[in-house]
């Protein structure tokens, strides 16, 4: 395979990277002035007075021109200044959400984890397995849930896992390490059910067509046991393309973690979320959709910048 389709490939995911970035942040900039009438009277409530809006205003950087406006946002970012927060007196909005960051990426990757492990356990066995049962077993345990909303998956995990048997908390977080491991459990589990269901899916069907190879018919007449077969051949070919699920999945994975941060108590940037759009934050808001939103962004060009890296046929693409 060409080397130079390789990097006419990155050039090209550089590019639409670098424009869906920079979409973001002019949405993220129009975030609060596109507030129908006044945004300092809509943020500051029954609090308002003449001087406190002015106040706002100026710390908003309202009293200035659009392009002004825009001119000392985009500076701002590359000094990584995301403005003050308007309820939380004398912190920055970088300080509210890399405190929370670290809380969230924890639900995330426990997700990840184990809807990983999950996904690709079962799309093997139902691929591999002789019994039909099995294969339609797990199936219909994939449509069961990925048909039912996150919120609920954590509820009734909380209810089963934590009320009833008791074997795992049912919320809150200590806050100091290795004490938030058994708390990150049922929020991963909960947060990993559709992409465990999507990897099952994958998995299944890659390993069904790699069975269905002639190489694969080959080394089974020479005799190769099954199981050599199932790691040399069958899993490395199906579970290739769970690295470019996860990447895809990532932005739904982030923003579940929001809602089972708030079904499970965890102080992540769904709490924070939560609390700035209750009291009206908008730069705290607009801080972690620009984050939120670079991240997802990220992390789907790395992932396809390694798919490309590991799999040479997606150089053509």
């Amino acid at each position: 395979m060409k080397t130079g389709a390789g990097w006419s490939r990155v050039a090209r995911m550089t590019g639409q990277a670098l424009l869906t970035l920079a979409s973001i942040v002019v949405l993220v900039f129009l975030l609060v002035r596109l507030i129908p009438g006044d945004p300092v009277k809509v943020i500051l409530g029954v609090e308002y007075t003449p001087e406190k809006a002015e106040a706002l205003r100026a710390q908003l950087n309202l009293d200035k021109s659009i392009p002004e406006q825009f001119g000392t946002y985009i500076a701002g970012l590359f000094r990584g200044d995301l403005g003050e927060s308007t309820s939380q007196r004398g912190r920055s909005v970088v300080e509210v959400i890399f405190e929370a960051l670290p809380t969230t990426m924890s639900v995330v990757v426990t997700g990840i984890l184990i809807g990983v492990i999950v996904g690709i356990s079962l799309g093997l066995y139902a691929a591999i397995s002789k019994r039909k049962g099995v294969d339609l077993a797990i199936r219909t345990w994939g449509m069961l849930s990925f048909s039912v909303p996150t919120f609920l998956v954590a509820l009734l995990l909380i209810f089963v896992f934590a009320l009833n048997f008791g074997w795992l908390p049912a919320g809150g977080w200590p806050n100091t390490w290795p004490e938030n491991l058994p708390y990150l459990i049922l929020p991963g589990i909960a947060l990993s059910a559709h992409l465990s269901t999507t990897i099952a899916r994958t998995v299944r069907q890659g390993a069904i067509d790699v069975m269905g190879q002639q190489y694969m018919e080959a080394a089974a007449a020479r005799g190769l046991p099954a199981k050599t077969l199932n790691l040399r051949h069958i899993l490395p070919n199906s579970i290739l393309p769970v690295l470019t699920l996860v990447g895809i999945s990532f932005g739904t994975l982030l923003t579940g973690a929001i809602i089972v941060e708030a079904v499970f108590g965890i102080p992540g940037l769904g709490a924070e979320m939560t609390r700035a759009v209750g009291r009206r934050d908008y730069p705290v808001v607009q801080g972690i959709a620009l984050v939120t939103g670079f991240t997802v962004v990220l992390s789907s060009y790395v992932v396809e910048i390694a798919y490309t890296l590991v799999d040479p046929r997606a150089r053509t693409l």
